[in-house]
């Protein structure tokens, strides 16, 4: 038997003893002694209780429609989101976004993007009443045009700043665990990696890149705009599962 097989076998082996609980029909002592025997086997086997259930975890397309105005902002900001959530995806049409991922991290993309569209709305009804936003001789439209690129882009730059320091800091952790743990870690996320990209490889889609660029007008509206993009707080969302990430308020 190869190492590979073997482990398949502790994982689920692993999975079967976890499901052994007293509301599922397991006397307490049965299921004290399948706990005992979890731990031994994860220590054993170097491996993580998240090692083992991602192999559980199925991989989910998800479709947010955003029919508003704001989804021009939520387009620009999209590929930071992505990155922070770890998740693929694309949009189709003029309003929806897609989303590919591990269920957890596709239900956290999901808040995400709503998050941003109720803070946009917000945001930019509170600039339509400032006198800064009267008194501009800038049409409408250009006005809440460069907000809105202010406000993605500010808010972009925030999640690609936590994706940068989520990065070094499992990299500190992996430098300071022991070598075996080091490489389970490395291994768990090589193998959501490759498991996200099998699952998408999967639905035998075709993508095309569009490029696009931004011009900006009014300069004191996008300013307004980055200021609004630092002010949204994005918090884990109630239920969500062990593999949401959150970001506070700056």
């Amino acid at each position: 038997m190869d190492q590979q097989t073997e482990l398949a076998k502790v994982k689920a082996r692993i999975r079967a003893l976890s499901a052994r609980t007293v509301e599922r029909g397991c006397s307490e002592a049965e299921a004290l002694a399948a706990a005992a025997k979890v731990g031994e086997l994860l220590e054993v086997y170097g491996l993580s209780m998240s090692e083992v259930a991602l192999r559980e975890e199925a991989c989910t397309q998800r479709r947010v429609t955003v029919p508003g105005p704001q989804r021009l902002a939520l387009r620009w900001l999209y590929p930071a989101l992505l990155r922070f959530t770890e998740c693929r995806g694309w949009t189709d049409g003029r309003a929806d976004f897609v989303l590919f991922g591990l269920e957890p991290d596709v239900q956290m993309a999901e808040y995400l993007l709503r998050v941003a569209e109720s803070a946009l709305a917000h945001e930019e009804a509170r600039y339509r009443a400032t006198p800064e936003y009267l008194r501009s001789r800038a049409t409408p439209q250009t006005r809440l045009r460069s907000f809105r690129y202010g406000f993605a882009d500010r808010l972009g730059k925030r999640l690609e700043a936590l994706v940068e320091t989520r990065a070094a800091a499992a990299e500190a952790r992996r430098a300071a665990a022991a070598p075996a743990m080091a490489t389970a870690s490395t291994a768990l996320v090589l193998a959501k990696e490759k498991k996200v990209e099998e699952g998408f490889r999967g639905l035998g889609l075709r993508l095309k890149t569009v490029y696009s660029t931004a011009t900006v007008r009014d300069r004191g509206a996008y300013g307004r705009g980055q200021a609004a993009g630092g002010r949204v707080g994005l918090e884990r969302p109630v239920g969500a599962g062990p593999g949401a990430k959150g970001i506070g308020r700056e």
